[in-house]
Formats: C-alpha cells, structure tokens, sequence
C-alpha cells in the first residue's frame, strides 16, 4: 500500500475538549510572519507526552504490526521488544547529553537503524534493510503510538496567511515524519500551503528540541534575512515552557494555544513560566484570524 494511504489507514479524527482557561485577545498590527509549533497546535495528538522518552510503554505487539506493514518477517522470538528499543532511545539520548546539550533531540532513524540491526542478528526479523524500509515502519509506529490529526480550521488560518502576504513557519520538536504527515493530512506540500522552507526549523536537523535558545534564535536570523523584525513575529504554540517562554526571549509575540485541554501545558511549577505573559490567549484559528488578519 502506498506510504499516504498506509498514513490516512492509521489516522483518523481526535475529538478535543477545549481548556478552561479564558481567552485573551486582542487586534495585532504589523504581523508579518507566524511561526508555528506542531504538536499540540496545528496538530492535536491523544498523547501527553511531548519527548520520545515519555512515551507511554507499548505492547511487542504494537512494533511488530508496524514491522509488517513495512514488509519485514517477523519470527517467533522471547525477546521484549519495547525494552529493547527503549534502550536504544535512551542511549541515542546519553550520547548527546554526553555532547553538553542541555535540550538534546535525537534523530529517530538512527535509533532504528540500531534496534533493527539488532533485531536481524538475533533473528528476530528478515527483510530489506533499506532507508526507505527503515522509514517506512518508523512511520507506521509513529501513527500507532502518536496517532495526530489537524486542529479544526487550522488549514484555513494558514491558507489565510498566504492570502494575506504572511511569511508561515514552524519551530518544533520533530522528526523527519512530522513534516511529511503534515502534508498528507493537509493534502499539500508545505511550500504549496505558504510555509517559507529556510524558516521551518525541525529539532532533529540540529541536535536541539524546545525550548533551547538555539531553534529560536536561527528562526530569529532567518527571518532578519528576509527584513522581518523580532516584533513582526507572532510564535504559535500550546506550552509555557517549551513554546512560549523562549519565544518571548527572541522578541516575538506569542499566541498561546489552549483548544485541546490534553495538551495545554501551563508549567506553572517553573516560575518563568507563571511570570510570562503571553501576548494573546486564543482556543479556536478563528480567534487567532480576529486577532491578525485586518
């Protein structure tokens, strides 16, 4: 079955319950780029989890299932396969804390590649061992374990920021799989929707996940380059900490997310978190589109 359809098969609608927490909002002038986080915001996700390692623990069942859609024999085995690739994430994780990165992200095909190398030595498997297999069967897993869907009008706020001559971009915490199931469920590339590639910053590309200063201050670069100002920017996302915080740090306004309760994430046990204010509060894209669009 081919990839996207192998996606869609996995994925489905997530009812939200939107947050108590009231909104605040008010007319923005002079935006000219918004800059969005993914999971969470554009994304509502039945996960609570927002790192790798927080994942809740999953059954063999749910890694041989992906195993197969992705063409690989599995045989009979007394293995415990969750521990095994839990393993291999948390010694991917060592390896780049051992580097002195305080937020460090991990590249997820990496980890793959270890764990499946090791599951064809013990004979656990057979198949293809190719990238294409290998990202393949990240994919499937990725949709069983994190199954996401498009938050409601989300894809007409951004339709709308193109029609309006915005600059659209993304800082998150990601994988190579985020960007490519966003285009399949929004049914277009990302540069077709608007989104401007130079200021689309994945955390896997440079070592560093939310909120290291590193992510924020290249998205701030990259959009000086275009001629956008720090107070031209409005940063999109549903956590205090990971989301807000370091974008006030840049100078940009922030729009702090709350349409899904099961992933509002106050933080108010950091006290950064419960000093910083963010420029508007908004529970729906059409709030967010009063408050931006003239």
């Amino acid at each position: 079955m081919p990839l996207n359809k192998t996606v869609l098969s996995l994925l489905q609608p997530i009812e939200m319950t939107v947050s108590p927490i009231k909104p605040k909002l008010k007319k923005l002038f002079g935006i000219r780029a918004v800059i969005f986080d993914v999971y969470g915001t554009l994304f509502t996700t039945k996960s609570t989890h927002s790192l790798l390692l927080e994942s809740e623990p999953q059954s063999d069942t749910t890694i041989i299932e992906a195993l197969e859609e992705a063409d690989f024999d599995v045989f009979e085995h007394d293995a415990n396969l969750n521990n095994l690739y839990v393993e291999h994430v948390k010694a991917h994780y060592d390896i780049r804390r051992a580097e002195g990165i305080a937020y460090p992200e991990i590249n997820i095909c990496d980890v793959w590649q270890d764990f499946l190398n090791e599951l064809f030595v013990k004979g656990i498997i057979d198949g293809d061992l190719t990238e294409r297999s290998i990202r393949r069967v990240i994919m499937c897993y990725e949709c069983k374990i994190n199954p996401v869907w498009p938050v409601k009008r989300s894809l007409e706020f951004i339709r709308n920021l193109q029609d309006n001559n915005t600059y659209a971009g993304i800082i998150a915490t990601a994988q190579f799989y985020t960007p490519t199931i966003m285009e399949i469920l929004y049914q277009n590339s990302l540069e077709t929707l608007g989104f401007k590639r130079s200021i689309c910053i994945w955390s896997y590309e440079y070592k560093h996940r939310k909120p290291s200063p590193v992510l924020f201050n290249l998205c701030q670069e990259r959009l000086q380059t275009l001629g956008i100002d720090p107070q031209e920017v409005i940063y999109v996302g549903n956590d205090m900490l990971a989301d807000i915080v370091p974008a006030r740090k840049v100078g940009f306004k922030t729009a702090f997310f709350t349409g899904n309760a099961n992933s509002t994430r106050l933080r108010e046990d950091v006290a950064e978190c419960v000093k910083t204010k963010p420029t508007i509060i908004f529970n729906n894209f059409d709030q967010l589109a009063s408050c931006i669009f003239q």
